[in-house]
């Protein structure tokens, strides 16, 4: 096995010895921490074994904010300059762009318009705020793991981006969101890896999107880790829709043939249709397909 560009982690949650444990087996050029590192001393102690055989960089997530400590040990450690969140770094031969946190709704709800957030950027929410409501003369510990308008925009006016690392997952997690998706697309990001919800996702290998979607996504557990670029190359590729079928999908769908190609339907077994069709079930979809166009029953 050659020796991975890069390794993602998922929530370590305060256990990082599998971190070092990986680093050195595998030996990658840099690390991500996916958010929710909830260090137990600081960053730069808790992985002195490997500061010098990896560059290490992370992202916040929502339990970062949860104590002082939590907070403390990576925003005051000497690795706080490789906080990737709102930026986008050059590692590994990659541009990397970050966006840790949650989406937090009485700060913004992404699925509205960000002239509808109630603060568009951390220092607006702490213009509002009396001297004695602030954590150390600035916005309160919590909302320092919330994505602001902002934050979202600056990577937008910094891109392009290879790979996007977030915390929130993208829009085919039932509870991901479409922002991921459409700044991962806006960007030009190829993979998007994130972490939250402590699951090990491959999004193509489990049928939640095609091959043909904008961007590889995979999720990342606690305590588990993505090496990348894949080692060894995948050997099944699952095979897209017949061309006759991608046709009938935009006559029936026009420039939305590819969202509902990518979404899960309830009856094809919570699969995408074009993973559904992908492993033989391709006249169910044409049938569907052809319901829908004539105003049939589905």
């Amino acid at each position: 096995m050659t020796n991975p560009a890069l390794m993602f982690f998922g929530d370590p949650h305060g256990d990082l010895e599998s971190v070092i444990a990986a680093v050195e087996r595998c030996r990658p050029e840099a690390i991500v921490l996916l958010g929710d590192v909830q260090a137990q001393q600081p960053l730069h102690i808790e992985l002195s074994p490997i500061m010098d055989l990896t560059e290490i960089y992370w992202i916040p997530g929502n339990h970062d904010t949860d104590s002082n400590a939590d907070y403390d040990h990576l925003w005051e450690s000497e690795l706080s300059g490789r906080n990737l969140h709102g930026r986008i770094a050059e590692i590994a031969g990659y541009k990397v762009a970050g966006l840790g946190g949650i989406f937090r709704t009485k700060i913004w709800d992404p699925r509205r318009p960000t002239k509808e957030a109630a603060f568009q950027s951390s220092d607006a929410m702490r213009r509002t705020m009396k001297r004695e409501e602030r954590w150390r003369d600035g916005i309160s510990r919590k909302h320092r793991s919330s994505i602001f308008p902002d934050d979202y925009q600056q990577l937008l006016r910094n891109g392009p981006a290879d790979i996007l690392v977030t915390h929130e997952a993208p829009s085919a997690h039932p509870h991901g969101w479409q922002a991921i998706d459409e700044l991962a697309e806006a960007l030009g990001a190829q993979l998007v890896v994130h972490g939250h919800h402590h699951q090990n996702i491959d999004y193509v290998a489990e049928g939640l999107v095609t091959i043909a979607a904008p961007f590889r996504a995979f999720g990342v557990d606690m305590g588990s880790h993505l090496a990348w670029p894949l080692d060894p190359p995948e050997e099944i590729q699952p095979a897209g829709p017949s061309q006759d079928l991608l046709d009938l999908v935009t006559q029936v769908f026009g420039s939305g043939a590819q969202g509902w190609l990518n979404k899960p339907h309830r009856l094809f077994n919570g699969r995408t249709p074009a993973a559904f069709a992908a492993e033989g079930g391709s006249e169910k979809v044409r049938s569907m397909l052809i319901a829908i166009q004539h105003g049939g029953v589905v």
